[in-house]
């Protein structure tokens, strides 16, 4: 009787959780983030000209700021899809702010994970290359010869690793793997995190090796990856796994708080509904 008791219990937390989760209303319109390399000239247009009303008016910082600030809670734990999840969206809600047209595109690494350093993405028609000089400071690309503010005045940089000429990374199939046979959140995060995710920022370098990150836009290419991976794996009958460790040492659960943000899980878990209206 009594595991009969406990068994009763806990499907009656996942019922509730999941009822909360399911209370999210449907998306009136739900837009689509597209790889970077497929946007129109259009497109690209209106996403480059918005990212640079965002670093005029300090977006740039806050973010990294925020990022920073929060960067234990946020990694090596269970908040690390969630968090980045309603993270990105953030981001892309603001940039839309300045135009209703602006969504925010993704960077198939695993495209280019061959030989990183030669990717389309890097080069002056889009994100740019390595930084040069001392500094590392980058003079192509969108974010060329920009000043970031946080954490102090200096030149937007970037240092690929291998000396300019990252090894290659984790290839399609790989990550694949795991998306295929990891069955629990504690898993999956382990394995995207300490694979792919690090690889990135640790090859890029520059600002994206440092806790505020996101001064570099490929750090929104990249998590928005992540986050389409991850909804590949939810795809794949896990929709509504969250389990593993919170921030705090805690089991995390679908109620659970976001960290900096005063918002339980179950609001992103979904796509297409409450604030997440968006596809891959």
């Amino acid at each position: 009787m009594k595991l009969l008791s406990a068994t009763f219990s806990a499907t009656a937390v996942v019922l509730a959780a999941l009822g909360t989760a399911n209370a999210q209303s449907p998306c009136s319109s739900i837009y689509t983030r597209k790889e970077l390399l497929s946007l129109s000239s259009s497109e690209w247009g209106t996403v480059s000209s918005v990212l640079s009303n965002m670093q005029r008016d300090g977006w740039f910082a806050w973010f990294g700021y925020l990022h920073n600030t929060y960067f234990n809670q946020i990694h090596g734990n269970s908040q690390f899809f969630p968090f980045h999840r309603r993270f990105v969206q953030d981001w892309e809600s603001v940039g839309q702010r300045y135009n209703s047209g602006f969504i925010q595109p993704y960077w198939d690494e695993m495209r280019d994970y061959r030989t990183p350093a030669s990717s389309q993405v890097l080069t002056s028609a889009w994100v740019g290359g390595n930084g040069q000089g001392s500094n590392w400071c980058v003079t192509n690309g969108n974010q060329a010869g920009w000043t970031m503010t946080y954490p102090s005045n200096h030149c937007f940089s970037r240092n690929f690793g291998n000396n300019g000429n990252p090894t290659s990374w984790y290839s399609p199939e790989y990550i694949q793997s795991f998306i295929q046979r990891d069955t629990s959140m504690a898993q999956f995060r382990s394995d995207i995190e300490y694979s792919l995710h690090g690889v990135v920022h640790i090859n890029i370098g520059g600002e994206m090796y440092q806790g505020y990150s996101p001064n570099d836009w490929i750090f929104m290419l990249h998590h928005a990856n992540l986050d389409r991976l991850w909804w590949q794996w939810q795809k794949n009958n896990q929709l509504w796994t969250m389990d593993g460790p919170n921030y705090d040492g805690s089991q995390i659960s679908l109620s659970s708080n976001i960290a900096a943000y005063n918002e339980p899980i179950s609001s992103v878990m979904q796509l297409g509904y409450g604030n997440m209206c968006f596809q891959y």
